[in-house]
């Protein structure tokens, strides 16, 4: 194998791929990248068997072609420090050589053995949307993913298309945020799928620097995201979805309007005064403000209010501190609109068009 490469372009490509690169791992192969040269260019692959990344670039020339395993951060860290924008790697009796300049790398590669194969679309017709939609479906949805990984289902992210509408779900149970873009979808793609919040981080770094458009491939158990020169395959989280249709109330007693920047100043200054156990704030919906209330034993208390608007009747309610700052904090709009059922019942925070978050109350214990 023998070739020369951008350095800038070939940094890019194998960052892409160390991305998905096990910390620890029970199989060494996966440490390593998948380096193909072949008449097309350079195609570079890291995976660690739930999330594959796939790169393909140019070589600005190749004199022989090849397929080895590379070690993936120690051959990143080589070609970073690099001080010349073009390299020439050749590989010789398993020993692969960069040169820069005046300046030679060497680092032991391996036969492409026993690394897994990575799986093909094949013939199947993609869904095709702009990549900031897609960004945006995945920025607004996976914060409200469960962090424990035990939580199956919940630590995904639904994904939905039916018509002109794709939707992306997440939740834990105690909070749930949608997001809905529409889609040209000319063939009538159907799916509802659950994508792995880790297989969403991937295709967001990967998708962030690709071209205008993205293709989503929606397969059986596998997703495909793929943008100009790289693509991402996802396993998908088996399980049941939750009904969250059902979590969203039908019926609003009280509305309560707020200016954004205020009211998030204010949450964050009764949220100093919770702790661990207890994220619990009180607000307290009036007629022309809320106020805000915490306290923790041997800790200290807030009582914060904040200039708003109501319209039905005053509402009590317990909530979750780091969830309003969450959820408001994804909102791209000036105002928040509280719409309030009940203490007891789940409340809706919107604010921004086609963006919906669900909050369950707090329970508080009382002595």
């Amino acid at each position: 194998m023998k070739f020369t490469v951008n350095r800038t372009r070939f940094v890019d490509a194998v960052g892409l791929a160390c991305g998905v690169i096990p910390v620890r791992t029970v199989k060494p192969v996966l440490m390593n990248v998948r380096l193909t040269l072949d008449e097309a260019g350079i195609t570079i692959v890291g995976t660690d068997l739930e999330v594959a990344v796939r790169v393909r670039l140019e070589a600005e020339r190749i004199v022989e072609q090849g397929d080895i395993l590379l070690p993936a951060n120690r051959l990143l860290s080589i070609i970073r420090e690099a001080e010349s924008e073009t390299l020439t790697c050749t590989c010789e009796d398993m020993g692969f050589t960069i040169q820069s300049g005046k300046n030679t790398s060497k680092v032991m590669a391996e036969p492409k053995g026993d690394y897994p194969e990575i799986d093909t679309v094949g013939d199947t017709t993609p869904l095709i949307m702009p990549r900031d939609d897609l960004r945006r479906l995945i920025r607004k949805t996976v914060f409200a993913t469960a962090k424990e990984k035990t939580r199956y289902a919940f630590n995904g992210v639904r994904f939905e298309t039916a018509g002109n509408e794709c939707r992306m779900i997440g939740t834990d149970g105690r909070r749930m945020a949608i997001m809905m873009v529409l889609v040209e979808n000319p063939d009538g793609i159907e799916a509802g799928h659950i994508i792995p919040t880790k297989g969403l981080s991937i295709i967001d770094r990967v998708v962030a620097d690709g071209g205008p458009e993205v293709k989503i491939h929606l397969l059986d158990r596998m997703v495909v995201v793929s943008t100009g020169s790289a693509e991402v395959s996802s396993r998908l989280v088996e399980g049941a979805f939750p009904r969250y249709e059902s979590v969203i109330p039908r019926d609003t007693r009280s509305t309560a309007t707020f200016e954004k920047a205020p009211l998030l100043s204010a949450l964050r200054q009764a949220n100093v005064l919770t702790n661990e156990e207890s994220r619990a704030i009180r607000i307290s919906f009036e007629a022309d403000r809320a106020i805000m209330t915490s306290r923790t034993m041997d800790v200290g208390e807030s009582r914060v209010e904040v200039e708003g608007h109501l319209e039905g009747e005053p509402m009590e309610a317990n909530f979750n501190g780091d969830f309003l700052i969450e959820g408001i904090k994804q909102m791209d709009s000036h105002r928040v609109v509280f719409q309030l059922s009940g203490r007891d019942t789940p409340s809706i925070v919107e604010g921004e068009e086609n963006f919906l978050y669900v909050v369950m109350p707090v329970t508080v214990r009382t002595a």
